[in-house]
């Protein structure tokens, strides 16, 4: 029979190896949940963020939850060490022209890491002022750390740090 006898029943016998492989995801079936239902509370955060709706942003924070950065959006010289996230949004709530009209807001990057009743994410964010000619585009770096309770994810605390598209370059 020789060596070119074993060709094809060698050929075949790989063949029908490689279509029996498959690559197994070990990932425990939670974890998928619980990434779907953290990325939604993030989503559904920069939603509400995005239409400036200030009472659905303050209902994605847990009560007693920190805001650290940019206390004011629309005050970029005025950090702040950490405030209550409630106090940041009722301020905003309170006069809507801090956080114009005209400003886009656009996620562009979110990456997330989770530990049982934990998870933290970091989002990237884009601000555009949509009214020509108003300057550059700024990007923020949100870290937020989420915690679950009786099965709800809602943010214990955002840390903002931002700079303009500009000084990227």
């Amino acid at each position: 029979m020789g060596i070119r006898g074993f060709r094809a029943p060698l050929a075949w016998a790989a063949v029908t190896a490689a279509l029996a492989c498959r690559i197994e995801d070990r990932t425990p079936a939670g974890s998928r949940r619980d990434e779907a239902a953290i990325r939604a509370a993030l989503r559904n955060y920069y939603a509400a963020l995005d239409a400036r709706d200030w009472d659905a942003c303050r209902a994605a924070f847990w009560r007693g939850a920190t805001f650290s950065g940019l206390a004011d959006p629309g005050d970029t010289a005025r950090q702040v060490a950490s405030v209550p996230a409630e106090s940041v949004f009722a301020a905003l709530a309170a006069d809507a022209r801090r956080v114009p009209d005209s400003l886009d807001l656009q996620v562009v990057r979110t990456d997330l890491r989770q530990e049982g009743d934990l998870a933290a994410a970091w989002v990237l964010v884009r601000i555009r002022d949509r009214r020509d000619g108003a300057g550059p585009d700024e990007e923020a770096v949100e870290h937020l750390l989420l915690r679950r309770i009786a099965g709800e994810w809602r943010i214990a605390t955002l840390a903002r740090t931002t700079r303009s598209a500009a000084s990227r370059l």
